[in-house]
């Protein structure tokens, strides 16, 4: 059917259901395939989309109505989006099957029902089987409300008041006959103990005082198993060990009460002492981190903890018979601060000590550094000197110069003599430069760098 049709059906289906099965108090467990993705609860007269997704009636009703558009056809399914135009009732009959098998209690469990049955049968257990289905009642003349089960085949009014003859008493009709057979306080009744006959109105005062009825020894609460008769429980506990050890049980239990109040009192203690040791730990924490200029900086935190601690305190003290422990405790508490104090200025001295240690051991690295750095230098140039030496011995043109050095003085005297005219004939000038050609000069490191001799 398409989504107008399905609409109209909704609307023209009579619903006539007394109670509302969503409501339902569920029992047992199901999966969660049967729960409808709007409402979250097993399927109601479940139909199906055209994309497989299954959905209450009514819950899908209420959905197309909410956003379906108006000069629309189409409406998206509410779990996958896809549009859809047709709406179908044909829903696998096992699918209605699971869910009518869900266990549930019912629903008139505030009027005393405790019966659990499948929620398929729901409505026919209110309707015809559940005793606690509020009905009018059968007279005509009577407007109130009575359960099913109080309504008897002769259908009268169960509302109209009865006088007892015996105790003159109003009782309601339909709990008079039980009145009167069991529970009217004028008829008699045999104690079950001495067989005495008395009326059900005294009979609680007789076996309160009745000789023959069996009590406990009076040292039952002290694990005395004896239960005999009234009458001999005096012989009994004149004989009973348990019971003349009874003042000492007594007194035992006195201390013992008196050691739990000073226990609990230690541990209230202990609570704010461990509340203040802790208050002192984050305060140290705090010290070591911001140094000593944070000490002015750490005063309003420290007041905000001194109010916390007396707010406990206070909290701790408000039971008058708890004044001795307030007193300790604001002692106590003016002690910690004391000492959060001393110790605040011991880390602030700390603090200053370790930054003139660390200022002069940077001092000392610096001056370490200083020298070594000389002897650096030092050992640079004298490297520097070595490679000059080691370039000039492994120059070749010097070696083959200083050879022809040797070889000239060995020529022959006529050489000598023409070459010692030629100088005195060129003049001043040419003297200079035979007086250059003599020995041999040390060639500088940069010529040998031009030759491309290196080490």
């Amino acid at each position: 059917m398409n989504l107008q049709d399905f609409l109209a059906m909704e609307e023209s289906r009579e619903r006539d259901e007394l109670i509302d099965l969503r409501s339902l108090d569920l029992v047992s467990e199901y999966d969660s395939h049967l729960m409808c993705p709007i409402c979250h609860c097993p399927f109601v007269e479940p139909v199906r989309l055209q994309c497989d997704h299954v959905f209450c009636g009514s819950c899908l009703s209420s959905a197309i109505n909410t956003f379906r558009s108006a000069d629309s056809d189409e409406f998206p399914c509410p779990s996958c989006r896809n549009p859809t135009q047709k709406v179908s009732a044909s829903v696998p009959r096992l699918l209605i099957n699971m869910c009518d098998e869900i266990r549930v209690r019912c629903p008139l469990i505030t009027e005393g029902c405790q019966e659990i049955i499948p929620r398929g049968h729901v409505q026919s257990h209110v309707e015809k089987y559940c005793g606690y289905r509020l009905l009018p009642c059968p007279d005509n003349s009577c407007d109130q409300m009575t359960r099913s089960k109080d309504v008897g085949m002769d259908q009268k009014c169960i509302h109209k008041v009865r006088r007892c003859a015996n105790c003159e008493e109003d009782i309601l009709e339909h709990e008079y006959e039980e009145h009167e057979k069991e529970l009217c306080p004028v008829l008699e009744v045999t104690c079950v103990d001495c067989e005495t006959v008395v009326t059900r109105g005294a009979l609680r005062e007789h076996v309160e005082s009745c000789p023959e009825v069996a009590i406990p020894c009076a040292a039952s609460k002290y694990a005395c198993p004896v239960k005999i008769r009234r009458a001999d429980i005096a012989a009994h506990e004149q004989s009973c060990p348990i019971v003349a050890m009874g003042p000492y049980f007594e007194t035992q239990n006195a201390r013992l009460k008196s050691l739990e109040s000073s226990m609990r009192h230690l541990q209230q203690r202990n609570e704010i002492f461990e509340d203040g040791l802790a208050n002192i730990r984050s305060t140290l924490v705090e010290s070591t981190r911001l140094g000593a200029n944070s000490n002015s900086g750490g005063q309003s935190p420290q007041l905000g903890r001194e109010q916390q601690s007396s707010a406990r305190v206070d909290a701790h003290t408000e039971d008058p018979a708890d004044l001795s422990a307030s007193v300790f405790s604001s002692n106590a508490t003016t002690y910690l601060l004391s000492l959060h104090e001393s110790l605040r200025e011991e880390v602030s001295q700390l603090s200053h000590a370790i930054t003139d240690l660390d200022a002069r051991a940077s001092m000392a690295i610096m001056n370490e550094c200083m020298r070594i750095k000389e002897d650096i230098a030092h050992t640079n140039a004298a490297v520097n000197s070595v490679r000059m030496q080691v370039q000039w011995l492994m120059n070749p043109r010097l070696h083959q110069g200083t050879r022809g050095a040797a070889v000239r003085p060995n020529s022959t005297e006529n050489e000598g003599t023409r070459t010692s005219m030629a100088s005195s004939a060129a003049g001043p000038s040419h003297a200079a430069a035979g007086q250059s050609l003599g020995p041999l000069r040390p060639r500088r490191p940069s010529d040998s760098g031009r030759e491309g001799t290196k080490l």
